[in-house]
């Protein structure tokens, strides 16, 4: 988290990024080299906001989405018409430096809306997969499903399902018996804090649009290395049927265990505990209007070990719907409805969901002070059944540019 010095020369870099004399000096395009074959982005994205002490947006990084300075530089190298590279790297806080993207695109037929792509992918799953930072977010927080950590581990497991209840709502800091006993961060059921590494292919078909990969994380962690011998398979189908609507579905299948914890676990198998996730989204735009809804429902195999024994699926269900209205040009309102719902377990002495079941509300607007440099201010309300903090209120502020 940050100190109270680093909070406030952040707010003073936002407010210096934001005035009219600093947006005339900043370049407004990529940067084009060697004659095109060479094209360089880069996004900066600093928030500010108020501390939240029930860890609502803490990310699988380990801080908080409302408090955070990000760099992203991306680049991409046309060797022709058939052949492109394309990476990014991001540093977070900071101090958390990623290789976020590098894949190599190859497009066999260039006349036609078809590419393999090979290395750390994009997400194939969720339609907010790519819409969770800078100006593809409407707000300043991250939806639920992609962002807020569960309580369950890659790397430790419940020995029994009372180990499961007693850590509801303590997915920033849970710790379980089985595997590695520290404390630590649990997993989301989207991670969009990094891409997953295989191959993907993409194509278009009239109004269809479609992708398919093979990966070698899972859903909730994503991987730069294999640590199970696993592999993930996950779809996504886009129809547009009319210019104003969007129909989307993903379906999702990969390994999420560490195998680690194969000698610690009575019969586990990390390839074999699974995460299968299925999803649904539509949008609809139409003049200053933007609404968009999405429902994901996931669940993760637990190998069962005490009494009382998991007995079945450990099961999350998302659900979104957020809008925005256009007020005037470059200043837009938007509104956020979020929750995530967790199946029932048996424990010893009561049933309960196996997580604490959370709500947000979040509202917000934004304004451009020009095409490339956006501001956004935001209301977030948390809510959830369980932990140590049960409900709070936050604000924050955020600059973003890109070129």
């Amino acid at each position: 988290m940050f100190t109270g010095l680093k909070a406030l020369g952040l707010a003073g870099f936002v407010l210096a990024l934001a005035t009219p004399a600093a947006a005339q000096w900043l370049p407004d395009q990529p940067l084009t080299l060697a004659g095109g074959h060479v094209v360089i982005g880069a996004d900066v994205t600093a928030t500010i906001g108020a501390d939240d002490p029930g860890f609502y947006n803490y990310t699988s990084y380990e801080f908080s989405a409302l408090r955070n300075f990000r760099l992203g530089v991306s680049a991409e190298v046309r060797a022709n018409d058939y052949l492109q590279v394309l990476g990014e790297v991001r540093l977070e806080q900071g101090r958390v430096f990623d290789i976020y993207g590098l894949f190599v695109r190859v497009r066999p037929w260039p006349q036609r809306r078809f590419d393999l792509q090979a290395g750390r992918v994009p997400p194939t799953f969720g339609a907010m997969a790519l819409t969770a930072y800078g100006t593809g977010n409407l707000l300043i927080g991250q939806p639920l499903a992609y962002q807020y950590l569960t309580s369950i581990r890659r790397d430790a497991l419940p020995a029994s399902t009372d180990d499961l209840l007693r850590m509801r709502g303590r997915g920033w800091r849970s710790n379980f018996p089985l595997g590695n006993t520290d404390p630590g961060p649990g997993l989301p059921m989207v991670n969009t804090s990094r891409w997953d590494t295989g191959v993907q292919a993409h194509g278009v078909i009239g109004m269809f649009d479609w992708s398919g990969s093979v990966t070698t994380g899972s859903l909730s962690d994503p991987r730069w290395r294999d640590n199970n011998q696993g592999r993930q398979l996950a779809g996504r189908l886009v129809a547009r049927p009319h210019a104003a609507w969007q129909l989307g579905a993903s379906v999702s299948r990969g390994a999420w265990l560490n195998r680690t914890l194969d000698g610690v676990v009575p019969n586990a198998d990390a390839s074999r505990a699974t995460q299968v996730a299925a999803g649904g989204d539509a949008e609809f735009s139409a003049g200053p209007f933007l609404i968009r809804g999405e429902v994901i429902r996931s669940r993760w195999t637990v190998p069962a070990v005490n009494a009382p024994v998991i007995g079945g699926d450990l099961i999350a269900t998302s659900t979104l719907v957020e809008g925005r209205y256009k007020i005037a040009p470059g200043l837009y309102v938007a509104l956020r409805g979020d929750r995530l719902d967790f199946s029932e377990i048996l424990g010893s002495r009561l049933r309960d969901t196996w997580d604490a079941d959370t709500w947000r509300v979040e509202a917000g607007a934004g304004y451009s002070l020009t095409r490339n440099l956006m501001l956004k201010g935001a209301w977030q309300r948390n809510r959830r059944d369980g932990g140590r903090v049960r409900h709070d209120d936050l604000v924050a502020a955020q600059v973003v540019y890109w070129f």
